[in-house]
């Protein structure tokens, strides 16, 4: 293990990235078991006898949990630590993950696997809250304080990384034909999905034996300031997040930014295909748009940073997707649509680090309350991660194409509708949420 001298009261170890690496593995793992479906939820829909709803509700179900249990399990990790928090949601998500591959081997029935499945979703979510929140709490623990905005920002990379590789591996281990639905092949159809459970469940049991093997709770003396330990409950801390209108705020933009990424990733092949492009071209635009995140995510905190500002950052998550989403839902043009995804996912996924740092960041919270809040923020956020996918089907309407004279899904009017809660999101930043930045903390002082 090696050792950096950080400032002269405290060390920064080398073996943090070791941990941020295994902590950033689990949070890879646990995202593509949730989005096993999601990216040939066609052919799902066809080899398991269901609805495209039934079928949207696998992949939205699992961000569902942090609605009931993302408050506790930030309070879990604030007083058991993050690495028996994230422990705890690893074992349960490769149990889960085992389940999901013995299932079409012993149940014939495809409504019943549909159910058994949905079951193990929602299971498999609960165990990705205790891995996602976190977040902050493992790089507060082994980031210098100047850097934690860049560890936050990794591991939220990390997070991001695991949809990406989702939206390719499922496609890639599936290799379902495109036109397996439409001659009725129900056997490599099944048989892609089987591939696609097997190997998800193998990659998450060995990624949580890693973490069990490396992660370490704490470096063997501080890397920075670490304030004296609040234990507090479930509703007394959510009283207490919720009394701040800061607060207030940040869970208003996760529960607008989760919806609108929810939406664009669960609707893009609906939004791509309407202008004629195939499929497998929606699938690497949702990619481009992730991969955008990633690199986002990766950046922007670092570049927060260095300005020592937090806010406009926020703002920019905002403003710039707007545009964005016009463009992919209105233009109908491969290139426009490759690059206003990856401008959409870089500055929209890049909102969640800086919003983590910025409740590590207020005093009324802290790093000692970071995991509660934390959980907290994504429990809200998932609230708009579930609704708003399902309220743009009330926008959606029927279109016939003109040169194929078939009726399609129209989401246009879906999109305007995610731009009206954009531009909501970015007025409430600019009224209600308060610089907590470097910049910020030497004017206070």
């Amino acid at each position: 293990m090696s050792e950096e001298t950080a400032v002269e009261e405290y060390r920064q170890y080398g073996y943090r990235w070791v941990v941020l690496l295994v902590y950033g593995i689990i949070l890879v793992a646990q995202a593509v078991l949730w989005l096993s479906f999601a990216p040939i939820e066609s052919d799902v829909e066809k080899a398991l006898g269901v609805g495209s709803t039934a079928i949207r509700a696998l992949a939205l179900v699992g961000p569902l949990m942090f609605v009931f249990i993302g408050s506790y399990a930030g309070d879990l990790a604030d007083r058991r630590g993050f690495k028996f928090a994230a422990g705890v949601g690893a074992v349960i998500c490769s149990v889960m993950g085992i389940i999901r591959a013995i299932v079409p081997h012993v149940v014939d029935s495809g409504t019943a696997q549909y159910w058994l499945f949905l079951v193990c979703q929602a299971i498999t979510g609960a165990g990705g809250v205790f891995i996602v929140t976190n977040m902050s709490k493992m790089p507060i623990k082994w980031f210098r304080e100047k850097d934690r905005a860049l560890g936050i920002g990794l591991a939220t990379m990390f997070f991001y990384l695991g949809t990406a590789a989702g939206y390719l591996l499922v496609t890639t281990i599936a290799g379902i034909p495109e036109d397996a639905a439409e001659l009725g092949n129900m056997a490599v159809i099944q048989n892609g999905l089987n591939r696609v459970l097997t190997v998800f469940a193998v990659f998450m049991a060995a990624s949580t034996a890693l973490f069990f093997l490396l992660a370490r709770e704490d470096p063997p003396t501080p890397s920075g300031p670490m304030p004296e330990e609040v234990k507090l409950g479930v509703m007394e801390s959510l009283r207490r997040f919720m009394g701040s209108s800061v607060f207030r705020a940040l869970a208003t933009v996760s529960l607008v930014g989760y919806g609108i990424y929810m939406g664009m990733a669960v609707t893009m092949e609906k939004i791509i295909t309407f202008h004629g492009f195939t499929a497998k071209f929606a699938a690497s635009v949702a990619t481009a748009m992730i991969l955008g995140g990633i690199l986002g995510a990766a950046t922007l905190p670092g570049v927060s940073e260095k300005l020592g500002l937090r806010k406009p950052f926020l703002v920019l998550a905002g403003l710039v997707p707007i545009p964005m989403m016009f463009l992919m839902g209105f233009v109908g043009s491969k290139p426009v649509d490759l690059v206003a995804g990856a401008l959409l996912g870089f500055f929209l996924l890049a909102a969640l680090p800086v919003t983590f740092t910025i409740t590590g960041e207020m005093e009324d919270i802290g790093p000692r309350l970071a995991g509660s809040a934390v959980g907290t923020l994504m429990a809200i956020g998932s609230i708009g991660s579930f609704a708003i996918p399902f309220l743009m089907e009330a926008f959606k309407r029927e279109a016939i194409r003109s040169w194929s004279k078939e009726a399609v899904a129209d989401y246009r009017w879906a999109i305007v509708f995610l731009a009206a809660l954009g531009a909501l999101a970015i007025a409430v930043v600019i009224l209600w949420v308060k610089e907590t930045g470097p910049r910020a903390r030497r004017k206070a002082a």
